[in-house]
């Protein structure tokens, strides 16, 4: 995403004093007229994106939020918006955070795209231990998730996870489990959930998708979903009111075995209704 040409700078509630704990708002492109004003001429500037006319209010409400959480509240991070999209930078403390973090902005009205650029820090302690913190963490919670055929590989800070799970707010819960040890890095999240279903060719593909898109538990958000199947490959199309409603609809069609890549081309669309619930195959 292009950087706004110049910025605002606010601190997010509870954060430390650094520059970096900043909260940045596109502001408008400088008159066309000031460089004229200069002694000497200069180059016109490059055009670039700026803040579009609900960005402050939109900033406001993420502020807010943070503001709310007691943890993220204390986190360094700075939020960039521009035109309905927001991008997080910055050091943030774990994984857990910053997938909190994330969501909160996905699931607010206005938000038409979430970039993340923060980044986890690195901590001194041995791929194996935090092997064997997340190992500990995950099966103390296995009964609720339904957690079977566990399998925790850390790699430089990068935790896999592969196993199964009940569903797929199952699957999404241990990951949060799993990102608050301190030191993972990055999660790569494998795990299956065991109510997804099957296909081997593309007609039942197609039908797989439609109803695991379908069921309220696996995709709660509203939506109006065309799905279409070509060798593997699943194009979905239509609308979302939330940014978070058009990743999961991605995801969910991708834990369906037997989908080779989802080419997802939802777009979002705040007018449609909060209770739309539909799915259907592309004529």
């Amino acid at each position: 995403m292009t950087a706004p040409s110049a910025s605002h700078r606010r601190p997010v509630p509870g954060a430390r004093a650094p520059a970096a704990a900043a909260v940045l708002l596109a502001a408008a492109m400088l008159p066309a007229g000031l460089a004229a004003q200069t002694a000497a001429p200069s180059p016109a500037a490059p055009k670039r994106n700026i803040g579009g006319p609900g960005d402050y209010s939109l900033r406001e409400k993420i502020v807010h939020f943070i503001g709310r959480d007691a943890e993220l509240a204390k986190e360094p991070i700075t939020i960039v918006l521009v035109n309905g999209g927001v991008v997080f930078s910055g050091e943030i403390r774990s994984c857990a955070l910053k997938k909190r973090v994330l969501s909160l902005a996905a699931t607010m009205h206005g938000v038409i795209n979430v970039t993340d650029e923060m980044t986890v820090p690195r901590v001194e302690v041995a791929d194996a231990e935090l092997a064997k913190a997340v190992t500990s963490l995950l099966s103390d919670a296995a009964a609720s998730l339904d957690l079977k055929n566990l399998d925790v590989q850390v790699a430089d800070g990068v935790l896999t996870l592969e196993g199964t799970v009940k569903n797929v707010l199952s699957r999404s819960n241990a990951e949060g489990i799993a990102g608050t040890v301190l030191g993972v890095t990055r999660i790569s999240n494998h795990l299956r959930p065991a109510d997804a279903p099957s296909a081997h060719d593309d007609a039942s593909l197609l039908r797989a998708e439609l109803d695991y898109l379908g069921d309220f538990h696996a995709f709660p958000y509203p939506a109006d979903i065309t799905v279409k199947v070509d060798q593997g490959v699943v194009t979905l199309r239509g609308r979302a009111n939330l940014f978070m409603g058009r990743q999961q609809a991605a995801l969910v069609a991708s834990l369906v075995n037997g989908a080779t890549r989802v080419d997802n081309r939802i777009r979002i669309d705040e007018s449609l209704p909060p209770r739309t619930s539909r799915v259907q195959a592309e004529k």
